[in-house]
């Protein structure tokens, strides 16, 4: 199977590392500061992201394909609140006093 390959995984790993490095150069390009709390919220969002997509594939091969969706509606939720706040944070400038 193509999934339980070494090949997925390579993959795999190259993306993350594509999403990764896009997102530092989109970072310095807005002029934001990430110190280490903004990037594990940036990867705690991107890993609900892509596990609601999982999910949704997994249920789908387990011919319950009207639970994985309804899960990844529930994901997609939760993700678009989620980003939404990191958003706003991430762009949020310190008002000087």
């Amino acid at each position: 199977m193509f999934f339980t390959g070494g090949l997925f995984w390579f993959l795999m790993g190259a993306i993350g590392v594509l999403v990764a490095m896009g997102f530092k150069t989109f970072a310095e390009d807005k002029g934001w500061a990430l110190n280490w709390w903004k990037w594990l919220l940036s990867i705690l969002w991107y890993v609900i992201f892509s596990l609601s997509f999982y999910t949704w594939g997994t249920l789908i091969g387990e011919f319950e394909a009207g639970a994985g969706f309804k899960l990844w509606l529930v994901g997609m939720v939760i993700c678009l609140i989620f980003g939404v706040g990191l958003w706003r944070l991430l762009t949020a400038k310190l008002k000087a006093t």
